[in-house]
């Protein structure tokens, strides 16, 4: 007989599917990576020349070339609503520059509407994933909650992404007037030793609610007919 709670480790059963935490964890972060892979398709498409000279990556970082690796990792965080961020803290006052990468593209005001609804959707789809692997998702509500698992995954792959996808700027050279220009921003060079700019630490949290959300509807989704 199936079991009527979620198995959270235990091996898989024939009766039971996958254990659902790793099956979860694994399609969160595979949600993330699809995710970023799609936009560098997209970017790759609508955009001419390299991604790590591309205006609005470098406008954040005074010019300094970005790893074009990051920019699709930039550009999946602001479909999710993240910007791009540099605090400066060395100097008397704060400073907080944001600019999410979606709004500086050219043509993205055509392309908004499908890079806003491709997060929700890859966790969405991870959500019916797991739900099937875990095979256990007999009714909506155990469906949710299955479903759901993948948020761990995937506000582990935005956390990651916030620590590792960063670009520092206490190399980049100053203008003319001795300062280094971020976007409408100006800074001494020896205010920006160690500082950097990248996605926010705290876009985890919000890749823990679009798993919870998103990943919860799709797994309520596998529950119902014709995925059952």
């Amino acid at each position: 007989m199936p079991s009527s709670l979620p198995r959270l480790y235990s091996l898989p059963r024939d009766d039971e599917g996958r254990a659902l935490l790793p099956t979860g964890f694994a399609a969160g972060v595979a949600a993330f990576v699809a995710g970023t892979l799609a936009v560098a398709g997209w970017l790759a498409l609508a955009t001419d020349g390299s991604f790590s000279t591309l205006d609005a990556a470098t406008e954040m970082t005074a010019g300094k070339p970005v790893p074009s690796v990051f920019v699709p990792v930039w550009t999946f965080g602001g479909a999710m609503g993240l910007p791009v961020r540099l605090v400066e803290t060395t100097g008397p006052s704060r400073a907080v520059v944001l600019r999410n990468l979606v709004d500086g593209f050219d043509g993205a005001a055509d392309s908004w509407y499908w890079l806003g609804a491709l997060p929700p959707a890859c966790v969405f789809l991870a959500g019916i994933v797991t739900a099937r692997l875990a095979a256990w998702s007999r009714r909506p509500a155990e469906g949710f909650v299955t479903g759901s698992s993948v948020a761990l995954g995937f506000a582990a792959a935005v956390a990651v992404a916030a620590l590792v996808a960063r670009v520092g700027l206490g190399d980049v050279p100053p203008n003319a007037d001795g300062f280094v220009r971020i976007g409408s921003t100006g800074f001494h060079p020896t205010d920006l030793d160690g500082d950097s700019v990248g996605l926010p630490l705290w876009g985890a949290f919000s890749g823990l609610v679009f798993g919870v959300v998103f990943g919860g509807l799709g797994g309520a989704v596998a529950s119902l007919s014709p995925f059952r």
